[in-house]
């Protein structure tokens, strides 16, 4: 649509008395760039779309077969090593933790002019966000009973009943795949950085297992939600950047953060 709008936007005055040069111009362009162009386009979305597919067929697979197998599993081998290392990992998933740790990278970022710091910190920040708003909304409407509560996985009370069960999907991965996958974006060249943020994040999510208070397919979503929260705000973010950038325009950001809440003020240069 860009392109015909482009054409579309210059003066009349410009466009040639030989129209029919223009016109064959037009018809014909660079075959080979145009399908390079045509396919780098397609590319995130046929990969993403890609990604969903496998999440939902894994997820199905998980919830027919394996959720309730996998939770009789962890309980019946938890340990005191087990115990603590579900210990440790836990608080990962915590917003309240977590909220504050961006802030401070997004606040270090802009005192030592360190940009991609300051994008992990401020990608973080809207993904907790975003993040915290659709993992909130997905438990209202589902209402799963957890594990600890419920012998069989497929007691869900439904969107229209003022449910306390909140099983679905789980919080903690959810936040914790948010923050990971913001990291490991911003931080992609680093080779190690990626594997070891998605594997913190995943400890995370093995956790709620092992603490019998999800169910395996609980923390696959919340690790889907997170992650496709993550990405959006990252292209988000990304396409305003590029957009200031081309106006000549700068966007300082600044954390407020408070026991209770988050947020952060907005300045625009121009």
């Amino acid at each position: 649509m860009l392109f015909p709008l482009s054409i579309f936007a210059q003066p009349q005055a410009q466009v040639p008395s030989d129209s029919t040069v223009q016109v064959s111009s037009f018809l014909q362009p660079n075959e080979g760039a145009e399908t390079g162009k045509l396919v780098g386009f397609f590319s995130p979305a046929v990969k993403n779309t890609a990604l969903i597919a496998t999440d939902i067929g894994f997820w199905t697979t998980t919830f027919v077969f394996l959720d309730e197998p996998v939770q009789n599993f962890s309980q019946r081998y938890r340990s005191t090593v087990t115990e603590h290392v579900a210990g440790a990992v836990e608080p990962l998933g915590r917003q309240k933790y977590l909220m504050p740790a961006a802030g401070v990278a997004l606040a270090s970022g802009l005192i030592f002019k360190d940009e991609k710091l300051q994008k992990a910190g401020m990608v973080s920040i809207g993904s907790i966000l975003v993040n915290a708003a659709a993992t909130s909304t997905l438990k209202r409407a589902f209402g799963r009973h957890r594990p600890d509560v419920a012998t069989e996985n497929d007691r869900f009370d439904g969107p229209f009943r003022n449910s306390d069960h909140t099983s679905f999907p789980s919080s903690h991965t959810s936040t914790a795949f948010t923050v990971a996958t913001s990291i490991a974006t911003v931080y992609r060249e680093h080779k190690l950085v990626p594997p070891i943020a998605y594997g913190v994040a995943t400890l995370v999510g093995i956790s709620r297992v092992h603490d019998n208070v999800h169910w395996a397919t609980d923390v696959m979503k919340g690790a889907a939600v997170g992650y496709l929260s993550a990405k959006g705000v990252n292209y988000l973010y990304e396409l305003a950047d590029q957009k200031l950038k081309n106006r000549r325009q700068k966007l300082l950001m600044t954390p407020n953060l408070g026991p209770e809440n988050a947020g952060f003020s907005a300045t625009l240069i121009f």
